[in-house]
Protein backbone atom coordinates (compact mmCIF):
# COMPACT_ATOMS: atom_id res chain seq x y z
CA UNK A 1 0.00 0.00 0.00
CA UNK A 2 1.54 3.32 -1.04
CA UNK A 3 2.41 5.75 1.70
CA UNK A 4 0.26 8.84 1.95
CA UNK A 5 2.19 11.96 1.10
CA UNK A 6 2.39 14.53 3.88
CA UNK A 7 2.78 18.22 3.28
CA UNK A 8 6.11 19.61 4.34
CA UNK A 9 5.88 22.48 6.83
CA UNK A 10 5.95 25.87 5.18
CA UNK A 11 9.38 27.40 5.64
CA UNK A 12 9.29 30.97 6.91
CA UNK A 13 11.27 33.86 5.46
CA UNK A 14 11.25 37.57 6.25
CA UNK A 15 12.34 40.82 4.69
CA UNK A 16 15.60 42.75 4.32
CA UNK A 17 14.60 46.42 4.31
CA UNK A 18 16.31 49.68 3.55
CA UNK A 19 14.84 53.16 3.26
CA UNK A 20 15.35 56.51 1.59
CA UNK A 21 18.31 58.50 3.03
CA UNK A 22 16.32 60.87 5.26
CA UNK A 23 14.16 58.08 6.63
CA UNK A 24 17.23 55.88 7.18
CA UNK A 25 18.88 58.58 9.24
CA UNK A 26 15.71 59.11 11.29
CA UNK A 27 15.45 55.39 12.05
CA UNK A 28 19.16 55.07 12.84
CA UNK A 29 18.92 57.90 15.39
CA UNK A 30 16.09 56.10 17.21
CA UNK A 31 17.42 52.58 16.92
CA UNK A 32 18.97 52.54 20.40
CA UNK A 33 16.10 54.37 22.12
CA UNK A 34 14.25 51.14 23.00
CA UNK A 35 10.99 52.52 21.61
CA UNK A 36 8.84 50.95 18.93
CA UNK A 37 9.18 52.29 15.38
CA UNK A 38 6.56 52.52 12.66
CA UNK A 39 6.78 52.35 8.88
CA UNK A 40 4.30 52.64 5.98
CA UNK A 41 4.38 50.37 2.95
CA UNK A 42 2.93 51.23 -0.44
CA UNK A 43 3.69 47.75 -1.80
CA UNK A 44 1.41 45.02 -0.43
CA UNK A 45 2.65 41.49 0.02
CA UNK A 46 -0.59 39.53 -0.25
CA UNK A 47 0.85 36.65 1.79
CA UNK A 48 1.82 39.02 4.58
CA UNK A 49 1.58 37.27 7.95
CA UNK A 50 0.29 38.68 11.22
CA UNK A 51 3.84 38.95 12.54
CA UNK A 52 6.95 39.22 10.42
CA UNK A 53 10.70 39.46 10.92
CA UNK A 54 12.67 42.21 9.25
CA UNK A 55 16.40 42.86 8.92
CA UNK A 56 17.10 46.61 8.88
CA UNK A 57 19.72 47.98 6.52
CA UNK A 58 20.54 51.47 7.78
CA UNK A 59 24.02 51.89 6.28
CA UNK A 60 24.72 52.25 2.58
CA UNK A 61 28.49 52.53 2.57
CA UNK A 62 29.26 49.77 3.16
CA UNK A 63 25.80 48.18 3.02
CA UNK A 64 25.17 46.45 6.35
CA UNK A 65 22.49 45.10 8.68
CA UNK A 66 22.00 47.14 11.86
CA UNK A 67 19.20 45.21 13.58
CA UNK A 68 16.54 42.53 13.37
CA UNK A 69 13.00 43.35 14.54
CA UNK A 70 9.54 41.90 14.91
CA UNK A 71 7.06 43.68 12.64
CA UNK A 72 3.28 43.72 13.14
CA UNK A 73 0.34 45.32 11.38
CA UNK A 74 -1.23 48.46 12.76
CA UNK A 75 -4.87 49.42 12.30
CA UNK A 76 -5.67 52.27 9.92
CA UNK A 77 -3.55 54.03 7.35
CA UNK A 78 -3.62 57.62 8.59
CA UNK A 79 -5.50 58.55 5.41
CA UNK A 80 -2.55 57.59 3.21
CA UNK A 81 -3.94 54.27 2.00
CA UNK A 82 -0.63 52.62 2.90
CA UNK A 83 -0.08 49.57 5.09
CA UNK A 84 1.20 50.68 8.49
CA UNK A 85 3.55 48.44 10.46
CA UNK A 86 5.03 48.58 13.94
CA UNK A 87 8.58 47.32 14.57
CA UNK A 88 9.39 46.15 18.10
CA UNK A 89 11.56 43.77 20.18
CA UNK A 90 14.62 44.90 18.25
CA UNK A 91 17.95 43.14 18.51
CA UNK A 92 20.44 45.89 17.64
CA UNK A 93 23.97 44.87 16.68
CA UNK A 94 26.68 46.95 18.37
CA UNK A 95 28.57 46.87 15.12
CA UNK A 96 26.43 46.58 11.95
CA UNK A 97 27.10 43.38 10.01
CA UNK A 98 28.60 44.46 6.69
CA UNK A 99 28.13 42.81 3.30
CA UNK A 100 31.73 41.59 3.33
CA UNK A 101 31.05 39.47 6.45
CA UNK A 102 28.43 37.37 4.62
CA UNK A 103 30.27 34.47 3.06
CA UNK A 104 27.32 32.88 1.26
CA UNK A 105 24.68 35.56 0.70
CA UNK A 106 24.97 38.61 -1.52
CA UNK A 107 23.29 41.25 0.65
CA UNK A 108 22.71 43.60 -2.30
CA UNK A 109 20.51 41.03 -4.03
CA UNK A 110 17.97 40.67 -1.22
CA UNK A 111 17.46 44.25 -0.08
CA UNK A 112 14.06 45.86 -0.76
CA UNK A 113 12.27 49.07 0.21
CA UNK A 114 8.75 49.85 1.50
CA UNK A 115 7.90 50.66 -2.13
CA UNK A 116 9.43 47.49 -3.61
CA UNK A 117 8.55 45.08 -0.81
CA UNK A 118 9.81 41.58 -1.60
CA UNK A 119 10.07 38.54 0.64
CA UNK A 120 13.47 36.86 0.83
CA UNK A 121 13.67 33.27 -0.45
CA UNK A 122 13.46 30.82 2.49
CA UNK A 123 16.85 29.18 1.94
CA UNK A 124 18.48 32.59 1.56
CA UNK A 125 16.76 33.86 4.69
CA UNK A 126 17.98 30.89 6.72
CA UNK A 127 21.51 31.47 5.46
CA UNK A 128 21.29 35.15 6.45
CA UNK A 129 20.24 34.27 10.01
CA UNK A 130 23.00 31.67 10.34
CA UNK A 131 25.62 34.10 9.10
CA UNK A 132 24.34 36.93 11.32
CA UNK A 133 24.65 34.73 14.40
CA UNK A 134 28.10 33.57 13.32
CA UNK A 135 29.26 37.14 12.76
CA UNK A 136 27.74 38.44 16.05
CA UNK A 137 27.74 35.45 18.44
CA UNK A 138 26.94 37.65 21.47
CA UNK A 139 23.58 38.45 19.89
CA UNK A 140 22.80 34.88 18.75
CA UNK A 141 20.62 33.99 21.75
CA UNK A 142 18.62 37.22 21.49
CA UNK A 143 18.08 36.61 17.77
CA UNK A 144 16.87 33.06 18.49
CA UNK A 145 14.42 34.35 21.11
CA UNK A 146 13.09 36.95 18.69
CA UNK A 147 12.57 34.32 16.00
CA UNK A 148 10.74 32.13 18.54
CA UNK A 149 8.54 35.04 19.67
CA UNK A 150 7.19 35.44 16.13
CA UNK A 151 5.49 32.06 16.44
CA UNK A 152 4.40 32.42 20.08
CA UNK A 153 0.61 32.64 20.31
CA UNK A 154 -0.68 35.26 22.74
CA UNK A 155 -4.27 35.39 21.57
CA UNK A 156 -7.00 33.41 23.33
CA UNK A 157 -8.25 30.97 20.70
CA UNK A 158 -11.13 28.52 20.71
CA UNK A 159 -14.93 28.31 20.76
CA UNK A 160 -15.73 27.29 24.34
CA UNK A 161 -17.68 29.43 26.79
CA UNK A 162 -14.51 29.75 28.88
CA UNK A 163 -12.57 31.14 25.91
CA UNK A 164 -15.36 33.56 24.99
CA UNK A 165 -15.61 34.79 28.57
CA UNK A 166 -11.84 35.24 28.87
CA UNK A 167 -11.81 37.21 25.62
CA UNK A 168 -14.54 39.48 26.96
CA UNK A 169 -12.54 40.06 30.14
CA UNK A 170 -9.40 40.62 28.08
CA UNK A 171 -11.21 43.29 26.07
CA UNK A 172 -12.60 44.87 29.24
CA UNK A 173 -9.12 45.04 30.73
CA UNK A 174 -7.77 46.57 27.52
CA UNK A 175 -10.52 49.21 27.41
CA UNK A 176 -9.82 50.14 31.02
CA UNK A 177 -6.07 50.43 30.49
CA UNK A 178 -6.67 52.67 27.48
CA UNK A 179 -9.06 54.88 29.45
CA UNK A 180 -6.35 55.28 32.10
CA UNK A 181 -3.73 55.97 29.40
CA UNK A 182 -1.60 53.00 30.48
CA UNK A 183 0.34 50.69 28.16
CA UNK A 184 -2.24 48.18 26.95
CA UNK A 185 0.15 46.52 24.47
CA UNK A 186 2.69 45.42 27.09
CA UNK A 187 -0.04 43.84 29.24
CA UNK A 188 -1.78 42.06 26.36
CA UNK A 189 1.49 40.68 24.98
CA UNK A 190 2.47 39.23 28.36
CA UNK A 191 -0.47 36.84 28.58
CA UNK A 192 0.28 33.18 29.25
CA UNK A 193 -2.33 31.59 27.01
CA UNK A 194 -1.11 28.07 27.82
CA UNK A 195 -2.96 28.42 31.14
CA UNK A 196 -6.41 28.91 29.57
CA UNK A 197 -7.89 25.60 30.75
CA UNK A 198 -7.04 26.39 34.37
CA UNK A 199 -7.85 30.12 34.29
CA UNK A 200 -10.84 31.36 36.28
CA UNK A 201 -10.35 34.93 35.07
CA UNK A 202 -8.15 36.95 32.75
CA UNK A 203 -5.91 37.81 35.70
CA UNK A 204 -4.85 34.15 35.92
CA UNK A 205 -3.12 34.58 32.55
CA UNK A 206 -1.05 37.55 33.73
CA UNK A 207 1.06 36.09 36.50
CA UNK A 208 4.27 37.11 34.73
CA UNK A 209 3.39 40.81 35.08
CA UNK A 210 4.86 42.99 37.83
CA UNK A 211 1.52 43.10 39.69
CA UNK A 212 2.01 45.11 42.85
CA UNK A 213 -1.16 44.13 44.72
CA UNK A 214 -3.50 41.15 44.71
CA UNK A 215 -5.69 42.02 47.67
CA UNK A 216 -8.91 44.00 47.46
CA UNK A 217 -7.90 47.49 48.51
CA UNK A 218 -9.92 49.00 51.33
CA UNK A 219 -11.30 52.00 49.47
CA UNK A 220 -12.31 49.77 46.52
CA UNK A 221 -14.08 47.45 48.94
CA UNK A 222 -16.07 50.36 50.35
CA UNK A 223 -17.27 51.34 46.87
CA UNK A 224 -18.16 47.87 45.63
CA UNK A 225 -19.54 46.49 48.89
CA UNK A 226 -22.28 49.08 48.58
CA UNK A 227 -23.23 47.45 45.28
CA UNK A 228 -22.48 43.79 45.77
CA UNK A 229 -21.97 43.12 49.45
CA UNK A 230 -18.87 41.16 50.57
CA UNK A 231 -17.55 39.11 47.64
CA UNK A 232 -14.57 36.82 47.12
CA UNK A 233 -12.38 38.26 44.39
CA UNK A 234 -9.11 38.03 42.49
CA UNK A 235 -7.38 41.41 42.24
CA UNK A 236 -4.45 43.11 40.54
CA UNK A 237 -2.99 46.60 40.14
CA UNK A 238 -1.55 47.96 36.89
CA UNK A 239 0.55 51.12 36.97
CA UNK A 240 3.32 52.84 35.04
CA UNK A 241 4.92 54.10 38.23
CA UNK A 242 3.35 57.54 37.90
CA UNK A 243 0.10 58.91 39.28
CA UNK A 244 -2.04 56.68 37.04
CA UNK A 245 -3.20 53.19 37.93
CA UNK A 246 -5.93 50.64 37.28
CA UNK A 247 -7.09 48.27 39.99
CA UNK A 248 -8.97 45.28 38.61
CA UNK A 249 -11.12 42.89 40.62
CA UNK A 250 -12.85 39.79 39.29
CA UNK A 251 -15.52 38.57 41.70
CA UNK A 252 -16.51 34.91 41.94
CA UNK A 253 -20.23 35.66 41.96
CA UNK A 254 -22.20 38.84 41.56
CA UNK A 255 -25.87 39.70 41.68
CA UNK A 256 -25.17 42.52 39.26
CA UNK A 257 -24.74 40.32 36.18
CA UNK A 258 -27.88 38.38 37.03
CA UNK A 259 -30.11 41.39 37.52
CA UNK A 260 -28.80 43.84 34.95
CA UNK A 261 -26.65 41.72 32.64
CA UNK A 262 -23.39 43.56 33.41
CA UNK A 263 -19.97 42.10 32.61
CA UNK A 264 -17.73 45.09 33.39
CA UNK A 265 -18.03 47.93 35.91
CA UNK A 266 -15.64 50.85 35.51
CA UNK A 267 -15.34 53.44 38.28
CA UNK A 268 -13.23 56.58 37.86
CA UNK A 269 -11.97 58.16 41.07
CA UNK A 270 -11.28 61.41 39.22
CA UNK A 271 -14.80 61.88 37.87
CA UNK A 272 -16.56 59.71 40.50
CA UNK A 273 -18.61 58.04 37.80
CA UNK A 274 -19.71 54.53 36.90
CA UNK A 275 -19.85 52.84 33.49
CA UNK A 276 -21.51 49.42 33.25
CA UNK A 277 -20.83 47.41 30.11
CA UNK A 278 -22.61 44.31 28.80
CA UNK A 279 -20.99 42.19 26.06
CA UNK A 280 -23.03 40.65 23.24
CA UNK A 281 -21.48 38.44 20.55
CA UNK A 282 -22.21 39.14 16.92
CA UNK A 283 -22.08 36.46 14.23
CA UNK A 284 -20.99 36.88 10.61
CA UNK A 285 -23.67 36.11 8.04
CA UNK A 286 -24.85 37.30 4.66
CA UNK A 287 -25.12 40.89 5.90
CA UNK A 288 -21.79 40.86 7.70
CA UNK A 289 -21.30 41.07 11.47
CA UNK A 290 -24.64 41.32 13.31
CA UNK A 291 -26.38 40.35 16.55
CA UNK A 292 -29.74 38.65 16.05
CA UNK A 293 -32.33 39.41 18.73
CA UNK A 294 -33.89 35.94 18.83
CA UNK A 295 -36.84 34.83 21.00
CA UNK A 296 -34.33 33.05 23.26
CA UNK A 297 -32.22 36.19 23.65
CA UNK A 298 -32.10 37.72 27.13
CA UNK A 299 -31.64 41.20 25.69
CA UNK A 300 -35.23 42.27 26.29
CA UNK A 301 -35.22 41.03 29.89
CA UNK A 302 -31.98 42.95 30.52
CA UNK A 303 -33.49 46.09 29.04
CA UNK A 304 -36.48 45.50 31.29
CA UNK A 305 -34.21 45.32 34.34
CA UNK A 306 -32.60 48.57 33.31
CA UNK A 307 -36.06 50.12 32.95
CA UNK A 308 -36.71 49.02 36.55
CA UNK A 309 -33.56 50.91 37.52
CA UNK A 310 -34.96 54.02 35.87
CA UNK A 311 -38.26 53.58 37.70
CA UNK A 312 -36.37 53.27 40.98
CA UNK A 313 -34.55 56.55 40.32
CA UNK A 314 -37.92 58.33 40.18
CA UNK A 315 -39.12 56.98 43.52
CA UNK A 316 -35.94 57.38 45.54
CA UNK A 317 -34.72 60.86 46.36
CA UNK A 318 -30.96 60.91 46.14
CA UNK A 319 -29.04 63.42 48.23
CA UNK A 320 -28.09 66.37 46.03
CA UNK A 321 -24.41 66.65 45.25
CA UNK A 322 -22.61 69.96 45.04
CA UNK A 323 -21.23 70.53 41.51
CA UNK A 324 -17.51 70.34 40.90
CA UNK A 325 -15.40 70.89 37.80
CA UNK A 326 -15.50 67.08 37.37
CA UNK A 327 -19.21 66.41 37.74
CA UNK A 328 -20.72 67.61 34.44
CA UNK A 329 -21.70 64.92 31.92
CA UNK A 330 -22.75 65.01 28.30
CA UNK A 331 -24.69 61.87 29.16
CA UNK A 332 -25.14 60.44 32.66
CA UNK A 333 -26.36 57.07 31.34
CA UNK A 334 -24.47 54.25 33.13
CA UNK A 335 -25.45 51.28 30.92
CA UNK A 336 -23.73 50.39 27.64
CA UNK A 337 -23.85 47.38 25.33
CA UNK A 338 -20.88 46.28 23.25
CA UNK A 339 -21.82 44.06 20.30
CA UNK A 340 -18.54 42.30 19.47
CA UNK A 341 -17.13 40.70 16.36
CA UNK A 342 -15.77 37.21 16.88
CA UNK A 343 -12.16 36.14 16.42
CA UNK A 344 -10.15 37.70 13.57
CA UNK A 345 -7.29 35.54 12.24
CA UNK A 346 -5.13 38.61 11.59
CA UNK A 347 -5.86 40.32 14.92
CA UNK A 348 -2.84 41.74 16.72
CA UNK A 349 -1.77 40.40 20.11
CA UNK A 350 -2.67 43.69 21.78
CA UNK A 351 -5.81 44.60 19.84
CA UNK A 352 -9.24 45.26 21.32
CA UNK A 353 -12.27 43.42 19.97
CA UNK A 354 -13.93 45.51 17.22
CA UNK A 355 -17.62 46.13 17.63
CA UNK A 356 -20.62 48.39 18.07
CA UNK A 357 -21.08 50.13 21.43
CA UNK A 358 -24.49 51.67 22.22
CA UNK A 359 -25.90 53.24 25.35
CA UNK A 360 -29.02 51.56 26.70
CA UNK A 361 -31.38 54.40 25.62
CA UNK A 362 -29.83 54.42 22.14
CA UNK A 363 -30.22 50.65 21.80
CA UNK A 364 -33.80 50.77 23.07
CA UNK A 365 -34.67 53.45 20.50
CA UNK A 366 -32.80 51.70 17.68
CA UNK A 367 -34.80 48.49 18.17
CA UNK A 368 -37.99 50.46 17.41
CA UNK A 369 -36.92 51.87 14.01
CA UNK A 370 -37.69 50.07 10.69
CA UNK A 371 -33.99 49.56 9.93
CA UNK A 372 -33.68 47.21 12.92
CA UNK A 373 -36.02 44.68 11.27
CA UNK A 374 -34.09 42.07 9.26
CA UNK A 375 -35.10 40.42 6.00
CA UNK A 376 -36.54 37.45 7.93
CA UNK A 377 -38.55 39.65 10.22
CA UNK A 378 -36.39 39.50 13.36
CA UNK A 379 -34.52 42.36 14.99
CA UNK A 380 -30.77 42.69 14.52
CA UNK A 381 -27.92 45.05 15.36
CA UNK A 382 -25.01 45.18 12.91
CA UNK A 383 -22.85 47.29 10.65
CA UNK A 384 -25.37 46.86 7.82
CA UNK A 385 -28.18 48.68 9.62
CA UNK A 386 -26.65 50.63 12.54
CA UNK A 387 -24.38 53.39 11.15
CA UNK A 388 -24.38 55.44 14.36
CA UNK A 389 -22.49 53.86 17.25
CA UNK A 390 -19.40 54.34 19.37
CA UNK A 391 -16.31 52.46 18.22
CA UNK A 392 -13.58 51.56 20.72
CA UNK A 393 -11.69 54.82 20.24
CA UNK A 394 -14.77 57.01 20.68
CA UNK A 395 -15.97 55.16 23.79
CA UNK A 396 -12.49 55.34 25.35
CA UNK A 397 -12.11 59.06 24.62
CA UNK A 398 -15.49 59.91 26.16
CA UNK A 399 -14.85 57.75 29.23
CA UNK A 400 -11.30 59.03 29.68
CA UNK A 401 -12.41 62.61 30.30
CA UNK A 402 -15.61 61.78 32.21
CA UNK A 403 -18.14 62.91 29.60
CA UNK A 404 -20.22 59.76 30.13
CA UNK A 405 -21.26 57.68 33.13
CA UNK A 406 -23.45 57.91 36.23
CA UNK A 407 -22.33 59.80 39.32
CA UNK A 408 -21.78 58.39 42.80
CA UNK A 409 -25.34 59.27 43.80
CA UNK A 410 -26.41 56.28 41.66
CA UNK A 411 -24.81 53.77 44.06
CA UNK A 412 -27.80 53.70 46.41
CA UNK A 413 -30.17 53.35 43.46
CA UNK A 414 -28.21 50.49 41.93
CA UNK A 415 -28.28 48.74 45.29
CA UNK A 416 -32.09 48.85 45.32
CA UNK A 417 -32.19 47.06 41.97
CA UNK A 418 -29.74 44.42 43.12
CA UNK A 419 -31.86 43.60 46.14
CA UNK A 420 -34.46 42.15 43.74
CA UNK A 421 -32.32 39.07 43.17
CA UNK A 422 -29.78 37.46 45.47
CA UNK A 423 -28.70 34.67 43.15
CA UNK A 424 -25.14 34.63 41.83
CA UNK A 425 -24.22 35.07 38.19
CA UNK A 426 -21.14 34.57 36.08
CA UNK A 427 -18.00 36.42 37.12
CA UNK A 428 -18.01 40.16 36.53
CA UNK A 429 -14.95 42.39 36.35
CA UNK A 430 -14.68 45.58 38.38
CA UNK A 431 -12.09 48.20 37.42
CA UNK A 432 -11.11 51.29 39.42
CA UNK A 433 -9.24 53.95 37.44
CA UNK A 434 -7.06 56.39 39.38
CA UNK A 435 -6.01 59.45 37.39
CA UNK A 436 -4.82 62.87 38.64
CA UNK A 437 -7.24 65.77 39.05
CA UNK A 438 -5.37 68.50 37.21
CA UNK A 439 -7.05 71.87 37.67
CA UNK A 440 -5.83 73.40 34.42
CA UNK A 441 -5.93 72.44 30.75
CA UNK A 442 -2.20 71.66 30.62
CA UNK A 443 -2.77 67.93 31.19
CA UNK A 444 -4.82 67.60 28.00
CA UNK A 445 -1.62 67.55 25.95
CA UNK A 446 -0.23 64.62 27.93
CA UNK A 447 0.86 61.73 25.75
CA UNK A 448 0.46 58.07 26.54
Amino acid sequence: MPKRKTKAPIQYSGFVLTFEPERTQWLAERLHSGTELTESFSALDWSFERRELVLLVLNAAPISISAIALMERMHGSGGSGKLKMRMSKMVVFDEPVTDSEFLVTDLHSVVCTPETLKRTEPTTWDALIVELCRARPKSAEAVAQLISSRETERRILGQSNRVERLNEQRDGLGLTLDIAQLDRASVMKAMKVDNIEKANSILDLLDALPIQERSLLEHDARVFNLLLGPQASHSAVFSDGSDRSVRVHVVDKTDLETVLGIDLIIYSTCYENFLLLQYKRMAKGGEGWAYQVSPSSNLHSQLGSMAAFRAATKTISASPCSPTIWSYRLNDEPFYFKFCEQFRPDARDDSLVPGITLSEPHLREFLTVPEAIGVKGGLSVGYHNCPRYLNNTEFIQLARVGWIGAGQQSVALLKKVLEANKKGGRAAMLAVIDTPKGKSASGRARKK
